[in-house]
């Protein structure tokens, strides 16, 4: 039997079910009024009573199991799991931050005594930005090693608009190392990571003459940062070596070269 035989025949089993509960109704209706001229009100009034309750219940019982436009099982239940919650992704791209916020719940043993203390470390994103991830990275990298104050005032100047979300993200990254993090003072952090990845891209159409069209890509992009308690470094990058330094590392080289069949 195949399933265009097997739906046909349970469509008109379905059917035949209804009309034979139309037709008990229509006979229980035109039979009631005999039965109760018949029979005696004194004696068998209860019982006729009780009787008439019960088809009622067996009927209504019927009525309710028929199911006369009936799904799958499957069906209902579709796409109507997480109606509520946001998606957290689309195809392969992340929507929400998969393992970047997982450092902030990091534990660290006690430092032992004489040890320096382990400064304090912040974890923040924003994520899908409607803003060019090449745009992004020249801010993004802009700041890497500033403190926080002076991170925020260059980036209030900055003519990019994609400073203004960095702000943001640094403003929000500050006020949750004084609420979360037992960081004392809010000035007392630098900018340890900053960088950008690829987010979201939405591809439209741009028409042309001719009945021609380009296409347009809407990028969304991705920023973390980390902010570190104390002072920033000297020098965020290893500084650039002067020719005395590059002289030394050559003879240093030179004279820990091993030759071959020598002495």
């Amino acid at each position: 039997m195949t399933t265009k035989e097997y739906h046909k025949i349970r469509d008109v089993l379905i059917w035949t079910n209804g009309l034979a509960i139309q037709a008990l109704r229509v006979a229980w209706s035109s039979v009631t009024p005999v039965l109760h001229q018949s029979l005696c009100p004194l004696k068998s009034a209860s019982r006729t009573a009780i009787t008439y309750c019960r088809f009622q219940n067996v009927q209504r019982a019927a009525v309710s199991s028929a199911s006369f436009h009936s799904t799958s099982k499957c069906q209902l239940y579709r796409n109507t799991e997480f109606e509520d919650e946001k998606p957290k992704k689309i195809g392969k791209v992340n929507l929400v931050p998969p393992n970047w916020l997982k450092y902030n719940d990091v534990v660290y043993p006690p430092t032992k005594p004489g040890e320096p203390d382990r400064p304090a470390e912040i974890c923040h994103s924003r994520f899908q930005i409607k803003y060019g991830t090449k745009k992004m990275w020249y801010l993004a990298q802009m700041i890497r090693g500033m403190t926080i104050d002076e991170a925020i005032k260059q980036l209030a100047f900055h003519k990019r608009k994609g400073a203004a979300h960095i702000k943001e993200a640094l403003e929000e990254a500050q006020e949750i190392a004084v609420a979360e993090h037992n960081v004392e003072f809010k000035s007392n952090l630098w900018v340890c990571d900053s960088f950008v990845t690829k987010g979201l891209v939405v591809k439209g159409l741009r028409r042309h003459a001719r009945q021609r069209y380009g296409i347009i890509h809407y990028r969304y992009t991705n920023y973390f940062v980390r902010l570190r308690e104390g002072r920033p470094p000297k020098d965020y990058y290893p500084p650039e070596k002067t020719g005395h330094d590059l002289m030394a590392e050559y003879i240093k080289k030179q004279r820990a070269r091993r030759i071959m069949y020598g002495m």
